[in-house]
């Protein structure tokens, strides 16, 4: 379903390949500087990349703006600018390179707005809300988007960092939506600093390493050996039998042998 073969971004990201036959929740993980960003824009079609990816019967690389938004969502980690309009007019973007009929649209609204808990905020300057409102308002127009109630072609989601500035309630929220969408045969891919949240809920894992892939497969492959490599870091493994946790408890002793991906601040991420 999902094939990426040679992909790479100047300067930024080595050349990876991965498939994936069926949707899943996939956690990438990496470190600051390590090319998450960079690859979810590449995958987007909005950074500048070589290499080919193959979503379902389409090259996403090869499609123009408009037919890549009907295949794709994305919602990047940095926005260049606060919208000063409400919230409403920012969610109805999300439906804007859709040709359904109005109706249609604002019926999956109202069940985004309610299961994201954004009632209150519909009449709200979207530019006058908490860091935590604006990334939820944001979420659910790029949900809107992909939804497959509105858009049946709608394959891939991308989402760089969307747990950031959310509450452990919204996080969870947003997670068992992300699960609702892979049920209905949508792939998403995002990215996740909290390694107990990507063991919790995501069905598979890519991590980078300084711009390079280290590792991938189930979950399973997020081990401690992995969070040494990658983010010199020790960690302690817990476990209750049916839940499992990780703890990180020191640095490596090998991180001041060199700068780390971290030092070298966020031009790869």
């Amino acid at each position: 379903m999902f094939n990426i073969r040679d992909l790479s971004v100047r300067g930024r990201l080595a050349p990876l390949s991965w498939h994936c036959s069926q949707p899943g929740l996939i956690a990438l993980i990496g470190s600051n500087g390590s090319g998450k960003s960079s690859l979810l824009l590449a995958l987007a079609n909005l950074l500048p990349a070589a290499g080919q990816v193959q979503l379902g019967q389409c090259s996403l690389l090869d499609l123009d703006m408009r037919s890549a938004a009907r295949v794709r969502a994305m919602l990047p980690q940095r926005q260049s600018s606060l919208l000063t309009i409400s919230c409403l007019d920012v969610l109805q973007l999300g439906a804007s390179m859709l040709d359904v009929p109005s109706a249609q649209v604002q019926a999956v609204l109202g069940q985004l707005v309610t299961r994201l808990e954004l009632g209150h905020l519909l009449a709200r300057d979207f530019s006058q809300l908490s860091g935590g409102e604006q990334q939820r308002v944001l979420l659910a127009k790029t949900l809107l988007q992909i939804w497959p109630d509105l858009n049946p072609h709608g394959q891939l989601l991308l989402l760089d960092e969307p747990l950031a500035g959310l509450d452990w309630h919204h996080q969870l929220q947003l997670l068992t939506l992300l699960q609702e969408l892979v049920a209905r045969g949508v792939m998403v891919l995002f990215s996740v600093h909290d390694f107990n949240l990507a063991l919790s809920h995501a069905d598979g894992l890519l991590c980078l390493h300084e711009g390079k892939l280290v590792a991938q497969g189930g979950i399973e492959v997020l081990d401690e050996a992995l969070l040494a490599r990658a983010f010199q870091i020790r960690t302690l493994r817990l476990s209750d039998g049916q839940h499992q946790c990780l703890v990180p408890i020191a640095l490596s002793s090998d991180t001041g042998s060199g700068e780390s991906a971290g030092d070298r601040g966020d031009e790869r991420e």
